[in-house]
């Protein structure tokens, strides 16, 4: 019997496949490269979390030097990124952050959506912790700001850990597992989850509370497509809640000596 030649167009019958190359995005950085990096968070993680177990209740001493530290720490993290990872790839840091501010109104949108996403974030850890009973204040106690030169440099390590951490996290380690998953819901879990546990130090409540952090965080680059206002919802979160943190403290210690 004669085969029958097909009559699908050649054109139609190969545009499927770059179609489905399209839904993928290209990885940021190799596989090595992702590897050698999620071991190093987590190895890390775990050193800071074993010898004690569990965060100190008391504040830490020469807080500065630890403030200087980790922004030390937060910039090598994305150096490493960029230079083993992006560059290799001809991905800039702009290409990652996503979204472009070419007028005022642009800018103050991403303000408003990070307000509202303050608004939501809030909500969500509150009921979160209450049901875990997480207190995210005594967990990260030993590490609030005292005196002004400490709050100083504190909101200057929450503005590089605002900025730091979205391009790692949600820029390039979401993206590399939604190359290699295909999946959106994969890339934002599967971050979080990395996110969570780069924070044991503060204990196995806070790994779940944060890693649902990150989850919202990574929803939220999702769909705008964008960092931008992560960024300036976990700039302002971080730099707020460390300098609320000791004013709360000393109010509440005021109101017990007058009561």
């Amino acid at each position: 019997m004669e085969e029958v030649p097909s009559v699908i167009p050649e054109n139609e019958a190969t545009a499927s496949a770059p179609q489905q190359a399209r839904t993928r995005p290209a990885a940021v950085g190799s596989v090595w490269h992702t590897l050698v990096f999620l071991a190093f968070l987590l190895g890390f993680a775990l050193l800071q979390y074993q010898p004690r177990l569990a965060a100190p209740t008391s504040p830490l001493p020469h807080l500065v030097a630890v403030y200087i530290a980790t922004i030390i720490y937060e910039w090598a993290l994305v150096g490493y990124v960029w230079f083993f990872g992006l560059r290799r790839r001809r991905v800039s840091i702009l290409e990652v952050v996503g979204g472009k501010w070419r007028r005022w109104a642009d800018f103050w949108r991403d303000v408003g959506i990070a307000l509202l996403f303050w608004i939501v974030v809030s909500t969500v850890l509150a009921g979160l912790s209450y049901a875990l009973h997480f207190n995210g204040e005594e967990a990260a106690k030993f590490l609030l700001p005292r005196t002004p030169l400490e709050m100083a440099v504190f909101v200057v390590l929450a503005s590089c850990a605002g900025f730091c951490e979205e391009i790692v996290f949600r820029g390039y380690l979401q993206r590399q597992f939604l190359a290699w998953t295909g999946s959106v819901v994969a890339g934002v879990v599967l971050q979080a989850v990395v996110f969570g546990a780069a924070h044991l130090y503060q204990g196995p409540k806070a790994v779940v509370v944060i890693s649902v952090y990150g989850a919202l965080f990574g929803t939220l680059a999702a769909m705008r497509k964008s960092l931008r206002p992560g960024m300036i919802q976990h700039v302002g979160q971080d730099a707020v809640s460390g300098l609320a943190g000791p004013l709360l403290t000393k109010a509440h210690y005021l109101h017990t000596l007058k009561f």
